[in-house]
């Protein structure tokens, strides 16, 4: 029985050179499949702005923020880190698209074009004028970006706003339209959305509404 164990070792040793590539072959495919059925889709953010700008930090909360709600709702999509880039958009370039992103405007297809080289999926720009903070909602293959005003003045300087102002942005580029509740995070225009808890200094984020929620099990998976 050894003498047979040590032969059979031997047998199997030389086959072994010709089953490695179809040991390789089934790794990688049992690889692409774990990869196809439970890895999340990663959308890549590039900041664009002054590194040391109080905005970022808000801004990665809402990425952290929407990868938790992501979670919550059994989606297999995930905005990463953020990418800060010492860059930035016109201001006049911005104020346009701001202006145009409710009718779709040429002015949106110019920022876009112009943005179209910049790293990533979505581009947040931190624009340093008063205009009203804008996104472009997300369409597969082309860039989608945010437009974020400034911060030194009301009402993006008080304590709980940009976190939230980001993650409303954010939600539209993930195809959340408005809604008229100022307790929620979608609320906007026409509607006044302006709710006490902006002032907090406790951080929160709006939560979301049931159509909400709805909305983003039905894009995406």
């Amino acid at each position: 029985m050894r003498r047979h164990y040590r032969s059979s070792s031997r047998a199997f040793a030389r086959l072994l050179p010709a089953l490695a590539p179809i040991i390789a072959v089934g790794a990688c495919s049992d690889s692409n499949a774990a990869e196809r059925l439970g890895a999340p889709r990663v959308l890549a953010v590039t900041i664009l702005g002054d590194a040391g700008d109080p905005r970022t930090p808000p801004v990665r909360e809402a990425l952290a923020h929407w990868n938790d709600e992501m979670s919550r709702l059994g989606r297999q999509v995930r905005f990463d880190s953020g990418t800060v880039r010492n860059d930035s958009v016109p201001d006049d370039i911005l104020r346009d698209a701001s202006n145009a992103v409710l009718v779709g405007g040429p002015e949106v297809n110019a920022l876009i074009a112009k943005l179209s080289s910049e790293p990533g999926d979505i581009v947040v720009a931190l624009s340093h004028t008063d205009l009203i903070s804008f996104s472009v909602p997300w369409r597969n293959g082309l860039k989608d970006v945010v437009g974020l005003r400034r911060s030194d003045i009301p009402p993006l300087s008080l304590p709980n706003t940009v976190r939230n102002v980001a993650a409303h942005e954010l939600g539209h580029v993930l195809g959340l339209p408005h809604n008229s509740d100022s307790t929620t995070l979608m609320c906007g225009r026409p509607a006044p959305c302006r709710p006490a808890a902006f002032a907090s200094t406790t951080p929160r984020f709006f939560p979301l509404t049931p159509s909400d929620e709805r909305v983003i099990r039905s894009r995406w998976p």
